[in-house]
């Protein structure tokens, strides 16, 4: 697993540099890449310091597609979707999924805010989010927080088995 969030992070790390290039300046972009590798190490580990993350007045949208494949929209707070997230963690039942980020795009949206887009793919239930957005707003103290997220949530497991069982490796004896 320690594995799958280094290479999602390399991958994020390496698809930012050409987006922040242009309007965003070197300190800016050091911070956007701080706060979404945090982001990224809290949701691959199923860290509830994911929490933190969050304004509590966040606006949260998440379009849900059930085992059925009944769609449905919900709008949370920032504050009622870390209680719901909380609960789910204490539970033992942690709603949060290893994630990988691809094609990332940052624009500024104003001095201290930042539009991040990005294709999000699920690395349990392997299927993608290609309409991935967050907001992040710069606070006095805290540094970045979440104000907006916009993501999908698939119950449907999309992970294609192995035809066969069969491992593959090269075997090496190096002898003394």
């Amino acid at each position: 697993m320690k594995a799958c969030i280094h290479r999602a992070c390399c991958v994020l790390m390496l698809t930012l540099q050409p987006a922040f290039a242009a309007e965003l300046d070197k300190q800016t972009v050091e911070s956007a890449k701080r706060f979404l590798a945090a982001y990224l190490d809290y949701t691959n580990t199923s860290n509830i310091n994911l929490l933190t993350l969050y304004s509590e007045t966040a606006k949260i949208k998440v379009t849900v597609t059930t085992l059925d494949r009944t769609t449905t929209e919900r709008d949370f707070s920032g504050h009622v979707w870390k209680q719901l997230l909380r609960e789910t963690w204490y539970n033992g039942q942690p709603s949060i999924e290893p994630i990988e980020l691809h094609d990332v795009t940052i624009k500024s949206l104003g001095v201290n805010t930042l539009a991040i887009a990005a294709h999000r793919y699920a690395m349990r239930r392997c299927y993608w989010d290609n309409n991935y957005q967050l907001v992040i707003e710069k606070t006095a103290t805290s540094g970045y927080l979440i104000v907006s997220e916009n993501l999908i949530i698939d119950h449907q497991n999309q992970c294609q088995r192995p035809e066969t069982t069969t491992i593959k490796q090269e075997i090496q004896i190096v002898p003394h």
